[in-house]
């Protein structure tokens, strides 16, 4: 731990003791065990150390490690701590204190928990249980012992069992993987997930207890399954084999998938769900016929994806409450007039999702899009703007190529807009002068190639609006500047891609926080970034900066600096400011890998100068190397991973 960080925890001591545990709830679980070096807060990180456990044989610390983020702990998302189970009862015993939650992988451990110290369990008010019996482990004896001691589980997952086997009524939901049992009708089970392949009988029968409210079954085979009447959840997924559903009304389901391939109507499901809300039809290919679906007109969301499309099945005001409709990789037939066809959706529809690259062109005036539609994602269709909503909030399109002329607007009550094209030509910037004054989100993104055409009106940004990116459109100085960025209160600006030479500061607003200027051809930079005294992230990535004068930078808000592939022989004129007695205390990350010909010297000098220095470089030297492997503030990243 960092001297830095042993400052804030003795600091701790001084805050109420709610206040601490608050804090200490928020510190990564696998770094608790160090907080336990200090006395007045000990009891405190105990407590949350035992509260939610999870036992195990072997014990792996996560380490520090940018593959996976710059600060070395940060892509831990413990929330709980891997104990042995000697440790755990040692624990116990000191501090007296019982774990409320706990998790298992290890039956050794547990079944020695159960026979020496079952009170450890019987007090947890969650416990779950993940085991792999490859092994031909005793299973059934540690079952028993769950059941002589009425011990309760939240979740128990086991996988790769070689023979069927009996479980008694001990938890609430039940995973198979590649697992079979004698009975399945298991009382008091809420959930029960089964992905039934090579060790399932073909034509099983399945039958579960009327206390199951979610079922997921995954198979290869073929099955018969009597669902049960009081499910709230079904999902069903079968890749080859023929499944057989045998229904009752189920007044309760709410949530329906159907991963059938076999199927053609949907009469002949037979399903009886009065109150269905959401409801997935998934790899569906022989399914034509959706008229069945119409005795579900209290459904909310309905997703359709690799299957056929299903025409005419919103004709006549079908599904009054739906909101919410996805279309993805479907098969549309095709249109003997287009100009005549109409695709018409649910009345009340407030999102809508199209992804299919096989959406004719001239299917695209044959939407008719309901005033509710709020939410718009199309993908891989042929895009045309004519045919965008007036009430639209949120936009996304991803498309192959569009060129947007003088007749282009965004909607009006846009607030999120996203326009994604591998070509992206914006001829006339007139959308621009014309933006939504709810606007908050607008990325302009060409992935491959596009252009855009300097501003020749002075833009009067939304105040709402925050986050703005362009990409690929070859933004020179001159566009740059004629963009009147400064004059907006954007917290991201990301532009890449472009042509500015030397850049100056005043170009963007005070209210940035991240600045990411990519391969933008800079290769001067201005002395200071100051008045920008909002900044954390600036990023100046792929610029050929090459020689660089020193730059004062704001320390007191600035977190991250990332001039990798830059070209760079010295990181010290990026520094000079954390020279200053005032920010001493200031903790700055830089990026700097890629940059081939960088000073050693240079970095060590700027490492034993500013403690507050994180630095992370390409693996290329061999005393860099060596430095990093005792050094937390030094890291030394393969050529091959780009971390930023």
């Amino acid at each position: 731990m960092l001297n830095d960080d042993v400052d804030l925890f003795v600091g701790l001591i001084k805050l109420p003791s709610e206040i601490i545990s608050t804090i200490i709830s928020y510190t990564l679980k696998c770094r608790l065990p160090e907080l336990l070096y200090f006395p007045p807060i000990r009891e405190i990180v105990a407590t949350e150390i035992l509260t939610n456990v999870y036992i195990r044989k072997r014990i792996f610390r996560h380490r520090d490690d940018l593959e996976v983020s710059y600060e070395g702990f940060d892509f831990c998302n413990c929330d709980h701590l891997d104990i042995k189970v000697n440790n755990l009862k040692q624990g116990i015993r000191q501090w007296n204190i019982f774990p409320k939650s706990i998790s298992t992988d290890s039956e050794v451990e547990l079944s020695d928990v159960v026979n020496t110290f079952p009170e450890i369990l019987m007090d947890a008010s969650s416990i779950k249980c993940y085991f792999d019996w490859k092994c031909n482990s005793d299973q059934e004896n540690l079952l028993r012992l769950f059941s002589r001691f009425k011990i309760r589980l939240d979740n128990f997952h086991f996988s790769h069992s070689s023979y069927p086997f009996k479980i008694p009524p001990i938890a609430t939901h039940i995973s198979l993987h590649c697992s079979s049992l004698t009975d399945y009708a298991i009382p008091n089970v809420k959930k029960f997930n089964i992905h039934a392949t090579s060790n399932v009988v073909r034509n099983q029968t399945f039958t579960f207890s009327p206390d199951l409210e979610d079922l997921e079954i995954y198979t290869d085979q073929s099955i018969q399954v009597i669902v049960p009447p009081n499910l709230r959840r079904l999902n069903i997924r079968t890749i080859n084999g023929l499944t057989n559903l045998v229904f009752k009304e189920m007044s309760n389901l709410e949530y329906l998938l159907l991963q059938l391939p076999n199927i053609q109507s949907f009469d002949a499901a037979e399903i009886l769900a009065p109150n269905l809300q959401r409801l997935t039809l998934s790899s569906c290919e022989k399914l034509f016929n959706f008229d069945g679906l119409r005795k579900f007109q209290h459904l909310k969301e309905l997703k359709i994806e690799n299957s056929n499309y299903p025409m005419d099945l919103f004709n006549e005001g079908y599904f009054p409450e739906l909101e919410k409709l996805l279309y993805c990789h479907c098969k549309f037939p095709e249109l003997e007039d287009p100009n005549n066809s109409l695709l018409t959706f649910s009345p009340n529809l407030k999102e809508l999702e199209i992804s299919n690259y096989r959406f004719q062109k001239d299917m695209l005036g044959s939407l008719v899009f309901p005033p509710t539609l709020t939410v718009l994602r199309l993908n891989s269709l042929i895009f045309n703007y004519d045919y965008l909503g007036a009430n639209l909030e949120y936009i996304h399109v991803r498309t192959s190529k569009i060129t947007c002329k003088s007749d282009f607007r965004i909607p009006h009550m846009a607030q999120y807009f996203i326009l994604d094209a591998n070509y992206l030509i914006l001829e006339s910037l007139d959308f621009m002068y014309h933006l939504p004054t709810s606007l908050a989100y607008l990325h302009l993104i060409a992935q491959e190639s596009g252009k855009m055409n300097p501003a020749t009106q002075l833009i009067a940004w939304p105040l709402k609006l925050r986050d703005f990116a362009l990409e690929n459109l070859k933004i020179d100085h001159y566009t740059l500047e004629s963009l009147n960025l400064k004059h907006s209160r954007l917290e991201v600006i990301k532009i890449d891609k472009g042509n500015v030479k030397t850049l100056e500061t005043d170009l963007f607003p005070v209210t940035v926080k991240d600045l990411t200027l990519k391969e933008m051809g800079i290769e001067k930079l201005p002395d200071s970034f100051e008045n920008l005294e909002n900044l954390c992230v600036l990023s100046f990535k792929g610029n050929q900066l090459r020689e660089v004068d020193p730059v004062q930078l704001p320390m007191a808000t600035l977190e991250l600096l990332n001039v990798s592939n830059c070209n760079l022989r010295f990181i010290s004129p990026f520094l000079v400011s954390m020279l200053n007695d005032k920010y001493k205390n200031v903790k700055l990350r830089v990026n700097a890998c890629g940059n081939l010909n960088v000073s050693v010297i240079d970095i060590r000098r700027a490492l034993k100068a500013i403690k507050g220095l994180s630095l992370y470089v390409t693996e290329l030297d061999k005393t860099l190397i060596e430095i990093s492997k005792h050094s937390s503030r030094l890291k030394c990243i393969p050529e091959y991973i780009d971390p930023s």
